[in-house]
């Protein structure tokens, strides 16, 4: 929001200096984020009053000025601008005088002539970004004096009492009085209205509210006889130093009482409104209107609409419609004061992307308890500006308001949260100057009334933040926090979210963090089945669903640095998935029991392209052999040793002969192998990619404890090696189960090294060969005991696996 110092001052009573109140404001939690100086900060821009206005010879657009800026001699000053004349008030800059461009003014001849300031036009001084000659000053400003200092405040969202003028002089009236050696008051426009003596608004005019939940409150007045035109200039000159347009005497009445008091206003042509009536509604299904931008929007029965006995005439807390605007023959005003429900508006601005300085407001709450001092006082401004005459009575509609109860505060506590020695006094007289009503106090204990115009107040601890903002956080002593030790472990899966990390960190792997929401072009990438979570209001058309695999982000990932010519790859990321599961009754017979949203926590890598890890290496392109190699180290960084392998072939994005998963337990700890070249094609990625993802929840309830060393074998190892016969169809895994099933305690590894499918081999078999290797951790194995042990284990091969030995 746009704040003048000049019309601030209006209402703030001080002394305090400009840069000081503009610290104060930051200081009260509106940030000041921009600054415009015109003069109040450098006093290099003073008011100027026009005493001579000539043409130059020679010069047909050219004229010299003679401008009173101080007590002195006025100053010459040459202007091409065509709107001045004698005796207009205007900004006159002074040399050294900075503009928002960066442009410092300094001395140079113009015709000749050596001006001595500058006359300046609102766009030059970055007050409007129209510029239709330089910029007319109120007749009642002070000729000599700075002129004033534009602010751009930022406003949170929960603070929507300040977005006004007289909102910002009420927070800065309480902190002023909390800074040493200043005070400050506020001073409320004076309120008067002169009604009619005889005509009744219910004469002119009727109300009536449908959709009481969305308009719990509206009132109105009714304006006979006006007179449309330009609004005076001290108000022109107000809205243009807040960034508005002036548009005519009566809209311009509406803006102003707006940015004073915080409420939006409409005004109606009353005799465009059919059966001279206003009734609140939602609009029909398929409902069309044309809004004062020119704009023809369908409605949908969500929205809600100011309609008169035939049709929508506004957008209500958006914008008014085309076919009841004020126009120079409008001569009849209904002035409308609403209260509206802030979740309907919000949802009809967002749908129809239709953003007001009016919406703003509504979609974050006004205040419903004083709709008529915004009504009366913009009907009074009205009267002043336009003429006319007020006619008795408001038209008013009351329903359910929000209710705002007492909320019981602590001194003691206050003070402890705070580190400050308070009174409840001290208190008092913060939160009277806020608006803030204290019921009782004992000293100790204070119960508070709520304004209705402070929304985002509602338990002690709001409180207590008032008069930590109010009061000064610098004045919050630093002292040492004494919190209780306690040793809390972390859990099983933080303990295996932070391992994996350190191990893929320790191999090269930099982490990923993707966005968890996805298009669902990106979701097909991982073959994604069944119904998607979807996203209510999605940041982008391309962030519409919630992943299901870490897999499109880091194949994205993988794309952006190819496309940045890095072509060795090696990401991590620990995320979470989702996706509706069953629930758990479902499996139990209950029926009609809608699917549940899941989410599950993952870790994924994923290497491709490849190049040499050092100087010593070949050039090698990553493989199912390396993301393999990876699944065994990870695995291994968990202290889970022994698991068994099987093939992948049910995973439509992995390479169905190139992808494997290790179970544990029969749980399946690490799926793996390279992602299929139709997904890269996709993405137009012409290398090999290889993925691998770990459910953490599984890792987590699996994974060994402290890695503990053992001795170095004392004793030495027998080897025997089996070349094994078996069916085409026949498993590695399922025959190195049976054998260390069969070698018991004396088998110390097995592996498979040889794979033979020859045309040496009999139809529909094939050859696999192991190395097996018998260790006693406490004596040196005999011949005979190897023997043995060997026989058990080809004897439950043949039996288990159908396997014999290769002669």
């Amino acid at each position: 929001m746009r704040l003048s110092i000049r019309w601030l001052k209006n209402y703030l009573q001080t002394d305090l200096p400009v840069g000081k109140l503009l610290d104060a404001i930051t200081a009260c939690g509106l940030e000041v984020e921009e600054r415009i100086d015109l003069g109040m900060l450098s006093g290099k821009l003073v008011v100027g009053e026009l005493l001579n206005v000539e043409p130059i010879p020679g010069a047909e657009k050219i004229r010299l000025t003679a401008v009173q800026a101080d007590e002195g001699q006025p100053l010459k000053i040459v202007c091409g601008a065509q709107n001045i004349k004698t005796g207009q008030k205007v900004p006159v800059a002074r040399f050294g005088m900075t503009f928002p461009d960066g442009m410092v003014l300094k001395p140079r001849k113009i015709m000749g002539i050596e001006g001595q300031g500058m006359l300046c036009s609102a766009r030059e001084l970055g007050v409007s970004e129209e510029a239709e000659g330089i910029w007319i000053l109120p007749e009642d400003v002070e000729v000599g004096a700075p002129y004033d200092a534009l602010v751009e405040v930022g406003i949170t969202p929960n603070r929507p009492d300040a977005l006004s003028v007289i909102g910002v002089a009420r927070d800065l009236v309480a902190k002023i009085n909390t800074m040493k050696g200043f005070k400050a008051s506020l001073r409320m426009p004076d309120l008067h209205v002169n009604e009619s003596a005889t005509e009744k608004v219910e004469s002119a005019a009727r109300v009536s509210v449908v959709a009481k939940e969305d308009s719990p409150r509206y009132t109105a007045r009714v304006i006979k006889g006006v007179k449309v035109g330009p609004s005076p200039l001290w108000m022109q000159v107000a809205l243009q130093s807040a960034g508005m347009r002036p548009i005519n005497n009566i809209v311009d009445v509406t803006n102003f009482v707006m940015l004073e008091l915080g409420h939006p206003l409409h005004a109606f042509d009353l005799d465009r409104l059919a059966g001279n009536q206003v009734i609140v509604r939602h609009a029909t299904a398929g409902e069309v209107m044309q809004t004062l931008d020119g704009q023809e929007l369908k409605l949908q029965q969500t929205d809600l609409v100011i309609a008169d006995a035939q049709k929508p005439v506004a957008l209500a807390g958006i914008m008014g419609g085309a076919n009841s605007e004020i126009s120079d023959g409008t001569t009849n005003i209904l002035l409308e004061s609403a209260y509206f429900r802030p979740q309907t508006i919000r949802a009809t601005s967002k749908r129809l992307d239709k953003s007001t300085d009016s919406s703003y407001r509504f979609e974050r709450g006004t205040d419903a308890k004083r709709l008529t001092a915004s009504l009366n006082r913009a009907a009074q401004l009205i009267a002043e500006t336009g003429g006319g005459t007020i006619l008795r009575g408001v038209l008013e509609v009351v329903g359910a308001l929000p209710e705002k109860g007492s909320i019981k505060v602590r001194v003691s506590r206050l003070n402890h949260i705070l580190g400050l020695d308070l009174t409840a006094t001290n208190i008092t007289e913060v939160l009277t100057r806020l608006g803030f009503e204290v019921l009782r106090s004992d000293g100790e204990e204070m119960h508070v009334t709520v304004p209705s115009h402070r929304m985002d107040v509602s338990i002690e601890a709001d409180i207590i933040e008032e008069i930590a903002r109010i009061v000064g956080y610098d004045r919050i002593q630093e002292v040492p926090l004494t919190l209780p030790s306690a040793n809390h472990p972390p859990s099983r899966i933080d303990t295996a979210r932070a391992t994996l990390s350190d191990a893929a960190v320790a191999q090269g792997f930099c982490q990923a963090v993707n966005f968890s929401f996805i298009g669902e072009a990106d979701d097909a990438l991982a073959g994604g089945a069944g119904e998607l979570i979807r996203v209510k209001n999605p940041i982008t058309s391309d962030q519409g669903v919630m992943r299901r695999s870490l897999l499109p982000g880091l194949l994205r990932n993988v794309v952006h640095n190819f496309n940045q010519s890095l072509d060795d790859v090696a990401l991590f990321e620990i995320g979470h998935t989702y996706a509706f599961t069953e629930p758990k009754d479902a499996r139990r017979g209950e029926k009609d029991l809608k699917p549940v949203a899941q989410e599950t926590p993952f870790f994924a890598a994923i290497l491709a392209g490849g190049g040499k890890r050092s100087w010593r290496d070949k050039e090698h392109e990553f493989d199912f052999f390396d993301i393999k190699g990876f699944a065994e180290y990870f695995l291994s960084s968990l202290g889970l040793q022994k698991y068994l392998t099987e093939p992948v072939t049910d995973i439509p994005w992995l390479h169905p002969g190139r992808a494997a998963r290790f179970l544990v337990k029969g749980r399946i700890m690490v799926t793996f192998g390279e992602v299929h070249p139709s997904i890269t094609r996709q993405l137009d990625i012409r290398r090999r990619v290889c993925y691998l993802e770990i459910p953490l929840d599984d890792a987590a309830a699996e994974m060994g404890g402290d890695v503990k060393a053992r001795d170095i074998p004392r004793y030495p190892a027998v080897t025997r090696d089996i070349a094994l016969i078996v069916d085409r169809g026949a498993r590695s895994m399922d025959l190195e189960r049976t054998i260390r099933k069969a070698g018991k305690e004396l088998l110390a590894g097995v592996k498979l090294f040889d794979v033979y499918e020859g045309d040496k081999m009999e139809a529909g078999r094939k050859s696999l060969a192991f190395s097996l290797t018998y260790r006693a951790p406490d004596r040196t194995l005999k011949d005979q005991e190897v023997i043995d042990r060997h026989g058990e284990v080809l004897a439950a091969l043949q039996k288990e696996n159908n396997a014999t030995l290769r002669g």
